[in-house]
């Protein structure tokens, strides 16, 4: 691990609560969570690991907040490796956030559950789609047994919106497809729309991608300043039929 690395574990283990807890949290941790979730929801990655990096050297000793922050750190760097063909050297900060996440709390708790969906990324970036399948499987029955212990776990990201973006990374659309629409059905957001308008518009389904992009901007509406999902999606409506 880097310095930087140790330096955040050691900073975290000593507050270790139990992790899924408010303990010792100021009301303003839970804002940038809340906010950090919120930035997510409409696709503004860059923002919500800005807020969950401030949020958690501002908090101090906040379990629930150095989690998220560390299962949203190595889910996005997993993406980069992605992009960089899995290579080990990418995959680096990846394994370093499992390891900090691991730590924090059990295999059964919230920290079990953010491993195993960014070692199920760490796989996907290497096209390891069995090993990364094991690993969604794994996610899935952690957020089953939380869900039923209270809310289930949302970071890096709920686990029917994490599977989506992980078969549509390896190319499978059809699985990817049905992530999203479960990850619709059990509370749509914007991103979680415009991953189904992605996956359709692969599968060859133009007016169902149209139809989900609709979505997209229906739930954006509100929003002050149109973000990269709003963008992206009125660029593909240019194309669609009234």
């Amino acid at each position: 691990m880097s310095p930087d690395v140790i330096a955040w574990t050691l900073a975290l283990l000593a507050v270790a609560a139990p992790p899924a807890s408010q303990h010792d949290c100021p009301p303003a941790a839970s804002t940038a969570l809340e906010q950090a979730a919120d930035d997510s929801a409409r696709g503004d990655f860059a923002a919500a690991a800005e807020r969950l990096r401030l949020g958690y050297e501002s908090a101090g000793t906040c379990n629930p907040l150095g989690l998220a922050a560390w299962a949203w750190r190595g889910w996005m760097a997993a993406m980069e490796a992605a992009d960089r063909g899995g290579s080990p050297d990418a995959l680096a900060p990846v394994r370093d956030a499992i390891a900090v996440v691991t730590a924090l709390g059990e295999p059964r708790s919230e920290a079990g559950y953010a491993a195993a969906l960014v070692s199920a990324a760490a796989a996907a970036a290497q096209d390891e789609r069995e090993e990364m399948l094991v690993w969604i499987d794994e996610a899935h029955a952690r957020s089953a047994r939380l869900r039923l212990a209270g809310a289930p776990p949302r970071w890096p990201l709920t686990v029917d919106l994490a599977e989506g973006e992980l078969w549509r990374g390896v190319h499978d659309y059809e699985l990817a497809e049905a992530g999203f629409e479960r990850a619709i059905a059990a509370g749509e957001s914007p991103v979680a729309w415009r991953g189904l308008a992605r996956t359709r518009d692969r599968r060859g389904n133009v007016t169902g991608a149209c139809d989900a992009y609709r979505h997209v901007l229906r739930l954006l509406a509100a929003d002050p300043a149109p973000g990269v999902l709003a963008l992206e999606a009125r660029g593909y409506l240019v194309n669609c039929a009234p």
